[in-house]
């Protein structure tokens, strides 16, 4: 029986030394284990050249797409980043002596490891952002972890009833448009969210405050006296406590600065560079939360039933995930540090 993979180069050579010993084809194939064909190939081949060569070297068609034609393909992508298959294999045939198909060049960009993925969002920073980033990381390059651990990170965020994010599909059949599951609510008026006001420390996770209307100066100063001013009294008792907010208008309110003020004893406020919640790690823990309502099988049904569930979840954060955000306090500065104030990955 003939083999259907190519002869390994002891095989090749057992075929050399049984012919030469005067062995016959059919006996050499049946010793070997192969085809009377591939005996008289592999003698041919090491008599003509030397040596046995593989007869299966080099088979197949070419690649339409070589070696230059990805190398091209790479800065077609690198041109234009959001740029569809459709439009990708417009262009490189634009260049090209002869045509490939949009499937060729799908399977060239897998092959290239250029895959289709979502762009990472990052916050609209300027000139003038960027330059204050750069400086407020200089001032902060050489905290240690154990400086960070000494700050009180706070920030607020809204939770959408739909997570409706542009590419929400589902499968269906002809004529399955309104069977369930193949449809979305929507509602007519706006507001289909909660927000949700918290602060966190090394030590412990603080409150986490429903806030029922657009978080004014008034509200705000009303959550710093209440919550964050006990909290940071019974985390930090000496005094060495130091609290972070960034720098949203209500927070930066003259009376909420003056009340900042007046408790300066008691702890610090952190200076926080403009636009970068890319430095703040309870923007992760907001993540954190949004992973956990969209994997419930079953919605929210209501405003309380989201907001319950949201302060739940604010509670059961594992201690590791929020004291591992803040020991990456140090790789953030660096990080701004080395984009020269730009966004980073954080």
């Amino acid at each position: 029986m003939g083999k259907s993979k190519d002869l390994s180069d002891f095989e090749k050579g057992q075929i050399v030394m049984a012919r030469r010993l005067g062995q016959s084809i059919s006996k050499t194939a049946g010793f070997v284990g192969c085809s009377r064909f591939a005996v008289v190939s592999t003698y041919q081949k090491w008599a003509k050249e030397g040596q046995p060569v593989n007869r299966r070297q080099g088979h197949g068609r070419p690649r339409l797409i070589d070696a230059r034609g990805e190398r091209r393909l790479a800065r077609v992508v690198q041109s234009h980043r959001r740029a569809t298959v459709a439009q990708i294999a417009e262009k490189l045939n634009a260049g090209f002596d002869r045509k490939v198909s949009e499937h060729t060049v799908h399977r060239s960009l897998l092959r290239m490891g250029l895959r289709s993925c979502r762009p990472v969002r990052v916050p609209m920073l300027t000139p003038v952002h960027r330059r204050k980033r750069l400086q407020w990381a200089r001032e902060h390059q050489k905290w240690t972890t154990e400086q960070w651990k000494k700050v009180a990170y706070s920030g607020e965020s809204r939770f959408l009833f739909q997570h409706v994010d542009g590419q929400v599909c589902v499968r269906r059949l002809p004529g399955e448009e309104m069977a369930a599951g193949c449809t979305m609510e929507r509602r007519q008026a706006g507001g289909d969210s909660v927000m949700l006001w918290a602060v966190f420390c090394w030590e412990t996770l603080g409150p986490g405050i429903h806030v029922d209307v657009t978080l004014t100066r008034t509200t705000y100063l009303s959550i710093v006296a209440d919550h964050v001013h006990p909290f940071m009294a019974v985390v930090f008792p000496d005094g060495s406590g130091i609290f972070q907010q960034d720098n949203a208008p209500c927070h930066s309110a003259k009376t909420v600065q003056e009340w900042f003020e007046e408790h300066d004893e008691e702890f610090k406020v952190l200076t926080w560079p403009p636009n970068s919640p890319d430095l703040n790690p309870i923007e992760h823990l907001w993540d954190v939360l949004e992973k956990q309502l969209r994997s419930m099988e079953a919605p929210p049904h209501n405003f309380q039933d989201l907001r319950d569930l949201l302060l739940t979840s604010w509670c059961l954060i594992p201690q590791d995930t929020f004291r591992g955000l803040v020991e990456s306090m140090p790789q953030r500065v660096r990080a701004v540090l080395v984009e020269r104030g730009g966004p980073t990955q954080y």
